[in-house]
């Protein structure tokens, strides 16, 4: 069968790292032929496929809803390339592929949500009605299948819970603690990753000497970086911009941080994770679903900064050896349940099961 894997960028962050874990850690399908796509822009993902012998198409239009020239720019591709199936995921490719892969007389169409959507009224409609013409949508946690049948886009028998895959990345250099704690965010420097709100709790912390590292970029950069220049935090909190080996600052995390705001999944914490890094995130989405405050982990409220900063305070406190005991119960319990394997195996069953 031919497959189109059609999302909004191709460039770096949760999905396109899934589809890039897709390819590199498992077997090539004896029963599909791939073909991985982006409405908008190509990048980090995109050279990454490539490499790894993946046939890919970026259209580097502008992939916003109310651009409808996508629609028919994707219909024409569709038409000429005959998929069996068309998978979507994310909004913009979700709207635009969907209804183009229904017009051009796809078999099986699947669309896949990636994150808790924050809906107006009008757009649950107009998903509501996307969602009809589709024959599964996949949801990458239990949270978001919860989420969108309460405000009724899909219906229990349609949606799958089928999770991300993560693998451990072995970085080249043995971890490499320092006196001084350290603690690593990793992820995409935008408004709903909330990161102003650990910099601002990590500078009322109690450890004066303690170092913070975010990894990534994204469009909040430079307002972040404004903000730790403005609180005199240069000298202990440091932007790396975006890596392709994050695993070599977990390799100095005490401690991995996510503050979002919304998490479908959670992918950069599984990989944490797997790297036995004791994890503090937001109770968001699909992350409760595998850390148990205090067992697995830590869990706060992302609009509580006085949960955080208490947080923090306490689990730094705590004699280390017990804070890594949490990291190797983390890991033990996301060991073996999202690996690549399982998710290509899930997801390819879908697809025998739809066609």
């Amino acid at each position: 069968m031919r497959v189109i894997r059609l999302t909004t960028l191709l460039d770096f962050g949760g999905q396109e790292q899934k589809y890039i874990s897709f390819v590199e850690n498992t077997d090539k399908s004896p029963y599909n032929e791939y073909i991985f796509a982006a409405i908008g822009r190509g990048g980090y993902a995109e050279k990454k496929l490539i490499e790894n012998g993946c046939n890919v198409k970026i259209f580097n239009s502008n992939p916003k809803i109310s651009n409808l020239n996508n629609i028919w720019i994707l219909y024409k591709w569709f038409k000429t390339i005959k998929p069996n199936i068309v998978h979507t995921a994310a909004a913009e490719a979700n709207f635009h592929g969907v209804i183009s892969a229904k017009l051009a007389g796809v078999k099986v169409i699947i669309a896949e949500e990636i994150g808790i959507p924050k809906h107006s009224f009008l757009a649950r409609i107009i998903f509501k009605l996307i969602y009809l013409f589709t024959d599964s949508v996949i949801c990458v946690s239990k949270s978001v299948k919860d989420h969108l049948i309460k405000i009724s886009e899909i219906s229990e028998s349609k949606g799958k819970v089928i999770y991300n895959p993560a693998s451990i990345k072995v970085s080249k250099v043995e971890n490499n603690l320092s006196n001084d704690f350290t603690i690593v965010c990793v992820g995409r420097l935008e408004k709903v990753k909330n990161q102003q709100v650990l910099i601002s709790a990590f500078s009322k912390i109690k450890d004066t000497n303690a170092k913070l590292i975010l990894v990534g970029d994204g469009s909040d950069r430079d307002f972040l970086e404004d903000f730790i220049a403005h609180i005199n935090l240069e000298e202990r909190v440091k932007i790396t911009g975006f890596v392709s080996n994050p695993e070599f600052y977990l390799n100095q995390a005490h401690l991995f941080v996510l503050p979002s705001l919304s998490e479908g999944f959670g992918i950069a914490v599984v990989e944490a994770m797997l790297n036995s890094v004791p994890c503090l995130c937001s109770k968001v989405g699909g992350i409760p679903e595998f850390i148990t405050d205090s067992e697995t982990g830590w869990l706060f409220d992302p609009n509580n900064e006085s949960e955080l900063i208490s947080k923090l305070n306490s689990i730094i406190e705590t004699p280390y050896i017990d804070i890594k005991e949490i990291g190797v119960k983390g890991k033990s319990y996301v060991n073996n349940r999202f690996t690549p394997e399982i998710y290509k195996e899930n997801i390819e069953n879908l697809y025998r099961e739809l066609s």
